[in-house]
């Protein structure tokens, strides 16, 4: 028999020895001095099954380990005996109210130590088995209704002669569909429940099938227009004998199971049946069933084909070759494909419920007032959310920082392997020394920003190489725990050096050292000449271009620097001056009222004299973006790559643009809400297609009034997202003037008698993205409001 496992956690060798001693050898042990080891040890080894805890300890007291275990809800699944000297009554009540047991004074009194920690263990150890009990019970309830829904969809099988794993199968990839739809959006609301009645209710999604003739069902050949036509009334059918159950229709399941029985075969372009419903008009439900069951189809056989394989399959659907999907569940599609490999030929029923079983322990458990012990799921979760995370950086150097314990776990793999991995204590007032206050003043408040649903961040850091000051981009992720939603639990991260060389030789001939060779530079400046739009010599102290004469004489020109990127002004953010201060080579992207062009600026002296090298180049073919340090390019003649990015309808960039480069977009110095007034009205009285040509001519028109550096987005629906790299509040409400002109003088041709309007909220200078999103989406209904009164 497994023996119990206490840890005792005291600052006193003496008093853990003493406890040991008292208890005997009945028990395992396991010791802590202080109160962050012993929340380290909590979190490493859930097979704790006493905490005995002092009150006064370093780093980190007895009552921080407890609000500790509170925050994280581990309070409710370890037992917590407090063990002190102290008499204080509020001391005691306090101990009490933050879920201790027991509490025992010192000097100890080995029988009251011996009887209450036997006692403890063995109320919390009867707790389990009842929940055990109970647990049992819902689970068997939960397996009666698979079967009866198993017993549905099997009837439908059994007519159809389809593989009687084929619901179960839907039912699988339409589960891991919406798992990996959850890591890319929060859009749909997909909580853990709605999860639940998607994936049960796809069972039923061919229902309709019952009412097809056999015949037509099980036809190994070629279906004659009318015979498909018969099959296309299958999902109205399914859904009204759904709609038929009365005294059900007010049920979750039964509502999301007409959903998905309705629409399972409309299309994303609008070319399915029976409504012929178009994009985000399909109910997410619909939408992850069609692709399972597209799939499914695809790789098992039927009356009619031999099952294709597994890769074949996830090809066909990615070209088109079997409808229309959301461009985001493809790239779900695309991404669950290695486990769909190894799970589906594996499935079967049994595994199902073992699953859906222990998904109902772990509900129950959260839910009652016994103690639980959900954690080893929770740790495998946090330890695929960090492998996902790490498989996609590239930095050199890698961090893990660990808030309760107040540690962090560097690993730069530049070094030798014994040096690569580094333990700071935060705690420590030395341990990021190498940081700036202000920048840990950044860091904190741009990690604070972050929620559970956007946990990505990206900054540009100056830290020390050797004897320089490198600039380091920097990109983290926070961690969060469903039992502390106030606050991340953890931060992982990945750090790059943004000005190391590559390659180790010099881009140019030109170098930091003194350089008296004149003709050689006057050599290089007119070899580059030819590649780069515009080569120059700069003082950016001075705001000054610069001239080289004969005699290898700088003398300054006249002109300013800065007039070339339209400013009268120093530019805000001069790579040439930082290049000038930290004698070094910096890049950037610049952008003038029409035009965007990539900068190289390379500190030199000439003949003693320091001064920079501007290369400039204007870009034609691209769409740069230059967001907080990050660089990004998304090429235009990027042929059938660019079309994902595409909304069908409008032409302008989709929902799936943004979700996927959305970290890049970050530091958008303007951001805008766009929204169609009184659509719903306008699809009501005139039909969809009004609806439609309403939506491509106002992108049309909000592009005409739009720069090339502007990023048009259809967000959802009738809503429209406008990214500005540059924008002042002044000029957006220009902008806003215009665009609400441009579309107010549309003139629909098949449609006179609709006139268009649209409501606009922007927002200057808001970061990060997803709250200057929603301070404009509340800026947008208050301008919507005005116009309506």
């Amino acid at each position: 028999m497994n023996r119990q496992k206490i840890l005792i956690v005291d600052d006193s060798e003496l008093n853990r020895e003493m406890l040991k001693a008292i208890l005997g050898e009945e028990y395992d042990y396991a010791e802590a001095e202080d109160g962050a080891q012993a929340l380290l040890m909590i979190q490493q080894d859930m097979h704790i099954d006493l905490l005995l805890l002092d009150i006064n300890m370093p780093k980190i007291d007895g009552f921080g380990v407890l609000e500790r275990m509170n925050q994280f809800r581990w309070i409710e699944e370890l037992p917590v005996i407090m063990i002190s000297a102290a008499e204080d009554r509020a001391v005691i009540e306090r101990c009490y109210s933050l879920g201790i047991t027991d509490y025992i004074r010192r000097p100890f009194d080995s029988f009251i130590v011996q009887r209450r920690v036997k006692n403890t263990l063995t109320l919390y150890a009867n707790q389990k088995r009842l929940m055990g009990m109970v647990s049992d019970q819902i689970y068997q309830n939960e397996k009666d209704s698979h079967v009866m829904i198993g017993i549905l969809s099997h009837i439908v099988e059994f007519r159809n002669s389809e593989s009687a794993q084929h619901v179960l199968q839907v039912q699988t990839v339409t589960e891991m569909l919406l798992r990996k739809l959850t890591e890319k959006t929060d859009v749909y609301g997909l909580t853990e429940d709605k999860i639940r009645l998607i994936t049960t209710a796809s069972a039923l999604h061919d229902i309709g099938k019952i009412s097809i003739p056999e015949n037509i069902l099980n036809k190994a050949g070629a279906l004659t227009p009318e015979e498909f036509n018969i099959i296309r009334t299958h999902p109205a059918i399914g859904a009204s004998m759904l709609e038929g159950l009365t005294q059900y229709r007010a049920e979750p399941l039964v509502k999301v199971a007409i959903e998905i029985c309705r629409w399972h075969h409309e299309r994303w372009d609008g070319g399915g049946y029976p409504d012929g419903l178009l994009g985000e008009q399909i109910p997410i439900s619909a939408q992850v069933v069609a692709l399972a069951d597209v799939f499914d189809a695809l790789t098992s056989d039927r009356c009619y084909k031999k099952a294709y394989t597994h890769d074949t399959a996830i090809t066909m659907i990615l070209n088109g070759e079997c409808g229309a999907f959301n461009p985001m569940l493809l790239d779900c599609l695309q991404e669950i494909s290695m486990r769909l490999r190894s799970a589906l030929p594996t499935l079967a029923a049994d595994q199902v419920l073992r699953r859906d079983a222990k998904r109902l322990s772990a509900e129950l458990l959260q839910k009652s007032a016994v103690p639980h012990s959900d954690r080893a799921q929770r740790e495998l979760n946090y330890v695929k959310e960090k492998l996902d995370f790490f498989v996609s950086c590239c930095g050199d150097v890698q961090f893990e920082y660990d808030v309760p314990a107040g540690t962090i776990i560097i690993a730069d793999r530049s070094r030798p392997r014994q040096q690569q991995c580094t333990i700071l204590d935060v705690h420590e007032t030395d341990s990021l020394r190498l940081l700036r206050p202000a920048d840990i003043a950044r860091l904190r408040a741009a990690l604070r920003a972050t929620t559970p649903e956007n946990n990505e961040l990206s900054l540009s850091l100056l830290l020390p190489v050797g004897r320089k000051q490198h600039w380091h981009n920097i990109r983290m992720h926070t961690l969060w725990s469903p039992f502390s939603p106030g606050h991340y639990v953890g931060v992982i991260g990945c750090l790059t050096d943004a000005q190391k060389v590559q390659g180790g030789y010099a881009p140019f001939r030109c170098t930091g050292k003194s350089v008296t060779d004149e003709p050689s530079i006057t050599n290089d400046i007119q070899r580059l000449s030819t590649v780069f739009d515009v080569v120059r010599l700069v003082d950016p102290t001075k705001y000054a271009v610069l001239d080289l004469d004969a005699d290898g004489i700088l003398h300054r020109t006249g002109e300013r620097c800065a007039a070339f990127w339209d400013n009268d002004a120093g530019c805000a953010n001069c790579i040439s001056a930082r290049a000038f201060a930290e004698h070094t080579t910096l890049n950037k992207l610049e952008f003038t009222r029409n035009e965007m062009y990539f900068v190289i600026a390379k500190y030199i002296t000439i003949n003693g004299t320091p001064c920079v090298l501007e290369l400039v180049s204007r870009l034609n073919e691209g769409r740069w973006i230059d967001a907080n340090g990050s660089r990004f390019l998304l090429d235009r003649t990027r042929g059938e790559d660019m079309q994902l990015f595409l909304d069908p309808l409008t032409n302008v960039y989709s929902r799936r643009y943004f979700e996927t480069y959305r970290t890049h977009l970050e530091g958008m110095e303007g951001v805008a809400l766009i929204d169609v007034n009184n659509f719903k009205l306008i699809n009501d009285r005139c039909g969809h297609a009004a609806g439609d040509a309403a939506l491509r001519d106002i992108a049309n028109a909000v592009r005409s009034c739009i720069r090339k550096t502007d990023i048009l987005i259809r967000y959802g629906g009738d809503e429209f997202l406008l990214l500005f790299p540059r924008m002042t509040e002044e000029a957006f409400l220009d902008k806003k003037k215009q665009i609400q002109q441009a579309v107010h003088g549309i003139r629909m041709s098949e449609f006179a008698d609709i006139q268009l309007s649209v409501s606009i909220g922007g927002i200057c200078g808001v970061h990060p993205i997803t709250e200057a999103i929603r301070k404009a989406d509340y800026l947008m209904y208050l301008d919507k409001a005005e116009q309506k009164s």
